[in-house]
């Protein structure tokens, strides 16, 4: 259903319910342009060998890792010894035995996610790391059925299927991988970029972004070598993803 904003008495609404100011921004640009990110998310990721019962909220808060408040008001959906996960006003944090995730929650500032990992590890600076994956996830909203056809149609072309394959053909997703750009160490084979685009499953007519890049520790660095990739290619990752996947959105829906 189309938006409808009215204004009564200096109070802005939309079809049910009064409209805050972003809100109304967000429509504005939506209706200018054929495609706007509707929702944002990122994630760091670390393989190696984690005990999960260190990693809960009051640990954050005595290591000056969180505020206090934050860590108070946490959900803790389970802490035992093979998985720890809960969530704060900001963060996710899920780790097993073998894997250390940290999610910010969507639109939120990506920075104190850098600090909250590096940080982490700085002071778990015995943990055994192997390796490190920045990632950002973005879906796109597209203006138009036919334009949201368009995305998949100029990916993967359907001619050479037609003929082939019976009934309509779509896309299901596109994995593309790529090296890490301006990265600042001649062990370049360590890293490798991953960017995986599919229809989104969180916004109607969307498009969804996933962009990892993965680092593997050497040997003789390990620990050491990933929290620095951390503290020096997260804003870099971060930005980076944006750019690819506005250049693809606007190469081809405009």
């Amino acid at each position: 259903m189309p938006i409808v904003i009215t204004e009564q008495k200096g109070v802005v609404t939309g079809n049910h319910a009064p409209l805050d100011t972003c809100d109304i921004l967000k429509y504005i640009a939506f209706t200018m342009a054929q495609h706007v990110l509707e929702v944002n998310g990122a994630s760091i990721v670390l393989t190696g060998s984690f005990n999960p019962t260190i990693f809960q909220p009051q640990w954050f808060a005595r290591q000056n890792l969180l505020p206090p408040e934050e860590c108070e008001k946490a959900e803790i959906k389970v802490i035992a010894p093979q998985i720890c996960e809960f969530q704060t006003e900001r963060f996710i944090i899920q780790v097993t035995t073998e894997r250390f995730s940290a999610l910010s929650k969507p639109d939120a500032n990506p920075a104190p996610l850098r600090d909250l990992v590096a940080g982490t590890f700085f002071t778990l600076e015995h943990t055994p790391l192997n390796a490190l994956g920045l990632n950002r996830d973005m879906h796109f909203a597209i203006s138009s059925e036919e334009l949201w056809h368009k995305v998949g149609d100029t990916l993967v072309p359907k001619e050479i299927w037609h003929g082939v394959l019976r009934g309509r053909v779509g896309m299901k997703a596109v994995l593309v991988q790529a090296e890490v750009p301006a990265f600042p160490d001649e062990k370049q084979e360590s890293a490798r970029l991953s960017v995986r685009i599919e229809p989104s499953p969180r916004v109607k007519l969307g498009v969804y972004f996933q962009f990892n890049e993965h680092f593997t520790a050497p040997k003789d660095e390990a620990s050491g070598y990933l929290i620095e990739r951390i503290r020096s290619r997260w804003e870099g990752a971060y930005s980076y993803a944006a750019e690819v996947a506005n250049h693809i959105i606007s190469s081809i829906v405009g």
